[in-house]
């Protein structure tokens, strides 16, 4: 597994240094190589984010779904799937859905669900209170899960925990 990430990153300058070298004794046959070696690359990586703009269309009609769920609605191998979802959850920062690793496998979150995560923790619930209102809405299945999403939330800066109510009791008393 190291060595194929080790390929991975090493190949593109190989590729480059062998073009070189042939277009130091040939010119003609390095530009044929080199244009087809570019049209393999783009053609790549045009089906890999067409791929990736294909699984988000198609995750978005779930409120939570799990990467075995997508592996078998999609009719795709398991590691596939996580392989995209880890990309994708690489640069989810600033996106409205939200991906969370969990014991091995990934969770998506479309966007109506994690404005429901984040509405029932603004208003003060714990894990147990937000578990009990998401278990009958969604397919969540634990309270891990719960604060999974709740950690994801929070390194990203997107929860804000409303203390407003809490004052309000505390002064009345």
């Amino acid at each position: 597994m190291i060595f194929l990430n080790i390929v991975k990153k090493v190949y593109f300058y190989f590729i480059l240094v062998v073009v070189f070298i042939i277009f130091l004794y040939n010119q003609v046959l390095a530009l044929w190589l080199a244009t087809f070696i570019f049209i393999i690359y783009f053609s790549v990586f045009f089906t890999m984010v067409s791929s990736k703009k294909t699984l988000l269309k198609s995750l978005q009609e779930y409120l939570l779904i799990s990467d075995i769920d997508i592996a078998k609605k999609l009719k795709r191998n398991v590691p596939d799937i996580q392989r995209e979802l880890y990309a994708l959850a690489k640069n989810q920062k600033n996106k409205k859905w939200l991906i969370v690793y969990l014991n091995k496998r990934y969770i998506f979150l479309n966007m109506q669900a994690v404005e429901l995560f984040i509405q029932l923790f603004s208003r003060g619930f714990n894990e147990k209170e937000i578990f009990e209102n998401l278990s009958p809405r969604m397919k969540i299945r634990s309270r891990a899960e719960v604060k999974a999403i709740q950690t994801a939330l929070a390194s990203q800066n997107r929860l804000v925990r409303s203390d407003y109510v809490g004052k309000q009791i505390s002064k009345s008393k």
